[in-house]
């Protein structure tokens, strides 16, 4: 404390007696530190200021722990009712008028809930030990929520800086996200930056919702060069008007693709997953396996099968039916889990035939007689070989599709990208290009091969008049990437044709918010998180903290200014979306049952 009193001494403008009357406490009691009005004449009317009045508060900060602030107001001699009462801007540049907690401290804390990803027992330990600051877990909240909004109100203020740095437009990609139907958020992200333009809560994905998010965001940063959706008619009827416009409305690829499969492959998924379920298949070989690794044990006598030795391919053999080669696979559409388990099951002892040749042990014979009465309970059902059978045909259709789009798993949301490199913005306009033409030719083959009644119907007879019905109703919207170039002509940017930076930015979230409470299922956590939140995200970006601040470490500076000016309106803390009132008449109305009953 007095180390920091002496640095800033000088640019807080003290004398060596107010130093050290600051600093004469020595009992442990918080030092008092004076703050003396700056002005010398009276900004209004010229005339000399005087002292006015003195209030005195605690106040905790980062840098100077806590100290009691004594806030010397002065005003001019004349006491005109027009002439203010003036105080210190010094006092105003380490916290907010009224309040007890500096700028710094609110900045500490924000960044290291939302980009460090701490609990706040975490931060009050880490304050504590470090700068000797003692915080409850409320008070944390506290600071967190007023952190997120400066935040939103920073970002308001320098959205005409924000918007000249957006050099060359940019594509408005839109999407939201929950999980398990809970904790609705959705956000207006630039595909080229990164940066969170606008977020906000939803009670659920509908256009009433979305087109205001829009709205303001073409109102902050300018109307976007394309805008990058789902295929939600919400989305479309979001950005419609921008549509109406001129400006390219596209539709993700991958998102797409992913109808075109969940259409084709859903029902008879969906019957195979519980024909499965019901027929306790993978719990058996789960068993089995177990009771296999009990022969590991040397010293194990009695198990399931008898004596004997047993194997390592005959476990192989089992955990390969349960679970294949053991690599992560690509989500539903883009593989089919269930079916590869019914195909594994089907072959189960051919492959014991090679990987377990005779002579074989009394347990292994046992083992494979109990392997082969399990899987066969799948076989006996008719509805799995019919299940298999629609699957391996759209299939099929699914992957010629693919093929033709290009879309490789390295470009799926969950994909690996650390295994596919990025091409030139010019090499990626022409493999477009490419796409495009591609996907015609498959279009005009399909249309030939089809009858028309069959690409008419409103329910289609196969996988590819399904494939045609989409192609026909998205087709337009697939492709018209456009892309940016320099003064020199030379293509810098595209248009991505994925809406992967939304979906990373919401896998990236729920991932930080995994680590941080331990839970899978994020629902209740995602409503209490603020939609503000999002914009924090931003701060990970340089070029974006160079525009907003300058730098961390300027950014308590940055809060400081707002309160100097008319701050930006910024919205509600919202953290969940549930009706206050109605529940607080719920509890009324109970209560004077209650007492009513009683």
């Amino acid at each position: 404390m007095l180390k920091w009193l002496r640095l800033h001494a000088e640019r807080l403008g003290w004398s060596a007696a107010e130093l050290t009357r600051a600093t004469a406490t020595d009992d442990g009691t918080p030092a008092r530190i004076d703050f003396v009005a700056e002005p010398a004449a009276c900004p209004r009317c010229g005339d000399e200021m005087r002292v006015a009045k003195s209030r005195t508060r605690t106040v905790v900060t980062l840098v100077q722990g806590t100290f009691v602030a004594r806030e010397i107001c002065k005003q001019c001699a004349s006491h005109a009712p027009c002439c203010p009462v003036v105080g210190s801007q010094t006092l105003a540049q380490v916290v907010k008028p009224r309040q007890r907690h500096g700028y710094d401290l609110v900045v500490h804390v924000g960044l290291a809930r939302y980009l460090r990803g701490m609990q706040r027992e975490e931060i009050r330990a880490e304050l504590n030990a470090q700068r000797d600051i003692q915080l409850s877990t409320g008070t944390v909240s506290h600071l967190c929520d007023r952190f997120l909004s400066w935040l939103e109100a920073l970002h308001v203020l320098r959205a005409p800086q924000l918007r000249a740095a957006m050099e060359g437009g940019y594509p408005l990609h839109l999407d939201a996200t929950s999980d398990s139907g809970k904790g609705g958020l959705v956000i207006c992200l630039d595909g080229w930056r990164g940066w969170v333009l606008t977020a906000a809560r939803i009670p659920t994905e509908h256009e009433r919702y979305l087109q205001p998010l829009v709205k303001r965001t073409v109102a902050l940063f300018g109307d976007p060069i394309a805008t990058l959706r789902d295929l939600s008619d919400a989305c479309a009827a979001a950005v419609k008007p921008l549509h109406n416009r001129g400006i390219a409305d596209l539709v993700c690829h991958y998102h797409f693709l992913a109808a075109v499969g969940n259409k084709l492959f859903d029902q008879p998924h969906a019957l195979l997953r519980e024909i499965i379920r019901y027929s306790h298949v993978r719990s058996d070989l789960r068993a089995l396996l177990r009771t296999l690794r009990r022969y590991r044990d040397a010293s194990t006598t009695e198990v399931r099968f008898g004596p004997g030795r047993v194997r390592e391919e005959l476990l192989a053999l089992v955990l390969w039916t349960l679970e294949g080669t053991g690599t992560k696979n690509a989500h539903f559409p883009f593989s089919l889990p269930h079916l590869d388990f019914v195909r594994r099951c089907s072959q189960a002892l051919q492959r014991a035939n090679a990987w377990l040749p005779c002579p074989r042990t009394q347990p292994e014979r046992r083992a494979l007689r109990h392997l082969g009465s399990v899987v066969a309970r799948l076989q006996r059902d008719c509805r799995v070989a019919s299940a298999s059978q629609t699957l391996d045909h759209g299939w099929q259709a699914f992957c010629a599709l693919r093929d033709v789009l290009r879309l490789s798993n390295a470009e799926l949301p969950r994909g690996d990208t650390r295994t596919r490199q990025q091409p030139r913005p010019a090499l990626e306009l022409l493999r477009l290009h490419e796409i495009e033409q591609a996907v015609q030719d498959y279009r005009a083959q399909l249309q030939q091969r089809l009858p028309k009644q069959h690409s008419c119907s409103r329910k289609p007879a196969s996988p590819q008049a399904l494939i045609l019905k989409y192609l026909d109703r998205y087709g337009a919207r697939l492709f018209g990437h456009p892309a940016y170039r320099d003064e020199d002509g030379e293509i810098v940017a595209v248009v991505p044709r994925t809406n992967n930076p939304a979906e990373h930015f919401f896998g990236r979230t729920k991932q930080s918010l995994r680590r941080r409470l331990g839970r899978a299922n994020l629902g209740r956590d995602l409503q209490q998180q603020p939609a503000q939140a999002a914009l924090a995200a931003n701060l990970r970006h340089p070029e974006y903290v160079r525009v907003l601040c300058g730098s961390l470490e300027n950014l308590p500076a940055a809060f400081a200014a707002l309160h100097t000016r008319s701050m930006p309106t910024s919205s509600a803390l919202h953290r969940d979306h549930r009706d206050k009132q109605l529940h607080r008449r719920v509890r009324q109305l109970l209560e004077a049952h209650a007492k009513a009953a009683a």
